[in-house]
């Protein structure tokens, strides 16, 4: 591939090469433009020096391939990661992390988003191949992370099939998160018609996994735009069981301004949904005056709302006051919130203060795997491929 530092040209001729591409040159053609990305041509400087096409560039093309032969491209970028594999060597796979094509890391990760193009132009032009694909992928991470690339592709022609995919994807282990990510890209994509065609179609979603993820993702929209219609609309769907993540949503920008008036909001919420949003608003209460919060905890009567409130204002008060915190983790009701909540605790303590807060652990009673977990808990949470979403028992956890 030559270099060409004249930014229109170098688009011309990258246009000029996607049209006269081929099953027979596709190959060829992303080897030449990856090959070039580091310092010129179709570089890393992509549309100019300093600039950031290059990836793009080579996305394009890899989109483009999969919709000229989506099983060959698959196939041919397959043996390329083999190969890389092989020339790394062992001393390198560990620098790349798990998830073998679709590794964190170096080039696993680069040849993994090229891969999701791939499936992405594949799934434009033959959503049910590639969905059958992605289907026989037997590692369940690796599976989630192609469903990306055919869900987008889906989405080119509209809705309609994405979401056909999605539901039917089996329930994987983490509670459908990743079919309510997905369902979230689906979601934005409506935005994109309007929040009132949004909204619509989020009442034509009857999964509740599902629903969830739509609802999450309408409901971040709706509340930037009008926090009273927003709170109006999310209330509507408050005793569904998939409304938990929207009130979240709804709640957590409210409560920026108001916390107080999102209690009072949550009062007249059922159970579940009352949790949510009390944990929202303790969790900015908290960071904006934790001694009126803490005061306010006091008066509350045990309940899931009080859980879910302790759990946010303990978090969050942890790093200026971690024994203070720890003592009103153990003041949890539920013991899967508390134990988590302590871990979580105690894991920020012992990062700042190891020698204190491993006094503390010898005390306190947790059982061996929750120690483990809180000596070994990273620096900060990992991004993970989805975002963690919502875990409370019986809501969210962030």
């Amino acid at each position: 591939m030559r270099k060409e530092d004249d930014p229109l040209l170098r688009r011309k001729l990258f246009t000029a090469l996607l049209e006269q591409l081929t099953p027979d040159n596709a190959k060829a053609a992303y080897l030449a433009l990856q090959g070039s990305r580091p310092g010129g041509g179709f570089g890393r400087g992509g549309f100019g020096r300093g600039g950031g096409g290059g990836d793009d560039q080579l996305r394009l093309l890899a989109n483009a391939w999969g919709r000229l032969d989506g099983p060959g491209a698959v196939a041919a970028l397959t043996v390329m990661r083999e190969e890389r594999e092989a020339d790394e060597g062992e001393g390198r796979r560990g620098e790349r992390g798990p998830g073998g094509r679709f590794g964190r890391g170096g080039g696993d990760m680069r040849g993994g988003m090229d891969l999701i193009s791939v499936l992405t132009g594949w799934a434009t032009v033959d959503g049910g191949a590639a969905a059958k694909y992605v289907n026989g992928i037997e590692d369940e991470r690796q599976q989630r992370m192609a469903g990306l690339g055919v869900v987008r592709g889906m989405m080119v022609n509209g809705v309609e099939e994405a979401m056909g995919f999605i539901a039917s994807m089996p329930k994987s282990e983490d509670g459908g998160r990743a079919q309510s990510f997905y369902t979230s890209m689906v979601a934005s994509e409506m935005l994109e018609e309007g929040l009132d065609s949004a909204k619509v179609w989020v009442d034509t979603i009857t999964d509740p996994d599902l629903k969830g993820g739509a609802l999450s993702r309408v409901a971040e929209s709706a509340v930037r735009e009008d926090l009273e219609g927003a709170v109006e609309w999310v209330t509507k769907y408050a005793e569904d069981e998939s409304a938990g993540r929207a009130i979240s949503r709804v709640a957590n920008q409210w409560a920026e301004d108001d916390p107080q008036a999102v209690l009072d909001w949550a009062d007249t919420l059922p159970e579940a949904a009352k949790a949510e949003a009390y944990g929202e608003a303790f969790d900015e209460w908290a960071s904006q005056d934790a001694t009126a919060a803490g005061e306010y905890l006091q008066s509350m009567q045990p309940s899931a709302a009080r859980d879910a409130a302790i759990e946010e204002y303990a978090t969050s008060v942890a790093r200026q006051d971690p024994e203070a915190a720890i003592q009103w983790a153990q003041s949890i009701g539920n013991q899967d919130a508390r134990t988590e909540t302590l871990i979580e605790v105690a894991g920020s303590w012992y990062r700042r203060d190891q020698t204190a807060a491993s006094q503390w652990l010898e005390t306190s009673g947790l059982p061996e795997e929750s120690v483990k977990a809180i000596v070994e808990s990273p620096q900060r949470p990992g991004f993970g491929e989805f975002r963690r979403g919502e875990g409370r028992p019986g809501g969210r956890r962030r």
